[in-house]
C-alpha cells in the first residue's frame, strides 16, 4: 500500500488498519503531500463538535506521540522500535544526558517517570479529571513533582524532546467533566516511559540495526509509501 491507496478513513478502526498496513502516518500535514491522516479523514469526523474523531481515537491507535518534527504520528510498535535505535543512536537516557544531548530538566522528569501512575487531580470546583490509574503521570502532575511548573521551566519542550529521543509516550488522555457529566477540552496527557511497554521490542531492533540501518530503514519505507519523494524529503521528516 502506498499514500495513494489509503481509503477515507471515518472510523477508529479504519485509522488502526491503515496504521498496521502502512507502518506509520503522521496525524497533521507532514511536509509531504498525502502523507497526513488530516488528507485521508472523512470531514464528518474532523474536529466536528460532538462527534468522536481523530483526537479522541489518538491513544487507541498502536503508539501514538510527538515522533516527527515534533508532531503527532500514529505508528505500529514494531516501527516505533526501528525509530527507537535511530533515535537514541546508541545512547541509554543516562549516557545521553552525560553527554549534554537532553537538558537537565528531563531528569527529574524520568525520575518521577519511573517511580510511577499518578492519581487523577480532583478540582475543588464541580469539575473533575476521569482518573487512569496505572497509565503513567498526569502531565499537571507531573508539573508540581518536577517543580517545573512555569513557562521558564521549559517543561513542554522537554516533553517534546523526550517524545522525539523515544524515552517517553503519552499513554491516555484525561478530560475535564461538565456539570452534566459530559467530558470537554482538549484533555491531559498522561505519560510513561516508552520502556515500560516497549522495551523488549526496542532492545531487539539495537541488537539487529545499528542506528544507521534503522535510519536507512525509515527512509527507505517513507519513500515506498510516498511514491516520488525525494530521499532529502524522507530525511527530513524522520529526523
Amino acid at each position: 500500500m502506498t499514500i495513494n491507496d489509503i481509503p477515507l478513513i471515518s472510523t477508529r478502526e479504519q485509522l488502526a488498519e491503515v496504521v498496521r498496513e502502512i507502518g506509520f502516518l503522521p496525524f497533521f500535514a507532514s511536509g509531504i503531500k498525502g502523507f497526513s491522516l488530516k488528507e485521508h479523514v472523512d470531514p464528518a469526523v474532523w474536529f466536528v463538535e460532538g462527534v468522536d474523531g481523530p483526537w479522541e481515537w489518538k491513544t487507541d491507535v498502536g503508539v501514538y506521540g510527538k515522533l516527527f518534527r515534533g508532531k503527532a504520528v500514529f505508528m505500529t510498535p514494531e516501527w516505533y522500535a526501528i525509530l527507537a535505535c535511530f533515535r537514541r543512536d546508541g545512547y541509554d537516557f543516562e549516557g545521553m544526558y552525560e553527554d549534554g544531548l537532553v537538558p537537565h530538566g528531563a531528569v527529574s522528569i524520568m525520575a518521577e517517570l519511573e517511580k510511577g501512575s499518578a492519581p487523577g487531580i480532583f478540582p475543588e470546583d464541580d469539575l473533575a479529571l476521569l482518573p487512569m490509574p496505572g497509565m503513567g503521570v498526569l502531565s499537571t502532575d507531573l508539573r508540581v513533582r518536577t517543580g517545573m511548573t512555569d513557562k521558564a521551566s521549559g517543561f513542554d519542550n522537554i516533553i517534546s524532546l523526550l517524545q522525539m529521543k523515544c524515552f517517553i509516550l503519552p499513554t491516555s488522555f484525561e478530560y475535564s467533566i461538565d456539570r452534566h457529566g459530559r467530558p470537554y477540552g482538549w484533555g491531559l496527557a498522561r505519560y510513561s516511559l516508552s520502556d515500560s511497554k516497549y522495551k523488549p521490542l526496542i532492545d531487539a531492533a539495537e541488537a539487529k540495526y545499528s542506528p544507521a540501518e534503522a535510519k536507512e530503514l525509515l527512509i527507505a519505507h517513507v519513500s515506498k509509501l510516498c511514491p516520488g519523494t525525494t530521499v532529502k524529503q524522507a530525511e527530513r521528516l524522520i529526523k
